[in-house]
């Protein structure tokens, strides 16, 4: 974690609110007038906080591990060039595991969590020697599962999604 930020702050514990309030505020909206050193911990992946409080002092230590960047960029043309598929499927896997949860919560999944993994797997499927003979599968059930969605059925959701997790693991087990 060499690329993480790290904050320590001793204050008084009545101040321990306002503190917390000027966090969240940093996290929503990427600033903080007051605690410029709260920018670091804007668009993080992930965030650890360690508050050990006595009755003379609050101490907060805050790891930050910033979010990767887009590792997408544009040819000279101006098309998108294709990331790394390792990259890819790891995004893949991360925004899967989100619909999955909530689908079998009973929820519809975020919109966009959904854009991002239907847009993703167009993408995957571009990539050649990678469970090939499972393309047209797995882009069918994607077409299926953007379908459920859009239904708003949250019973032929839970289907398709478990379509598309079990065409994945048959793949995965021939191809990981």
């Amino acid at each position: 974690m060499g690329n993480e930020s790290k904050i320590e702050k001793f204050i008084k514990p009545d101040e321990l609110p306002d503190f917390l309030r000027k966090m969240a505020e940093a996290i929503e909206t990427g600033k903080s007038e007051d605690m410029p050193y709260f920018g670091v911990i804007a668009g993080f992946k992930k965030l650890k906080i360690n508050i050990s409080h006595n009755q003379e002092q609050t101490t907060i230590k805050i790891k930050a591990k910033p979010a990767k960047q887009s590792e997408e960029q544009e040819t000279p043309d101006g098309l998108p060039q294709k990331i790394k598929y390792s990259s890819l499927k790891k995004r893949m896997k991360d925004t899967f595991k989100i619909i999955f949860k909530d689908v079998h919560a009973g929820t519809l999944p975020p919109k966009e969590v959904v854009s991002l993994f239907l847009e993703d797997s167009k993408l995957m499927v571009t990539y050649e020697g990678y469970g090939d003979e499972y393309y047209e599968e797995y882009i069918t059930a994607c077409e299926e599962f953007k379908m459920a969605l859009d239904s708003n059925n949250i019973e032929e959701i839970h289907k398709t999604c478990d379509n598309l997790n079990s065409i994945k693991a048959h793949c995965h087990s021939q191809h990981k």
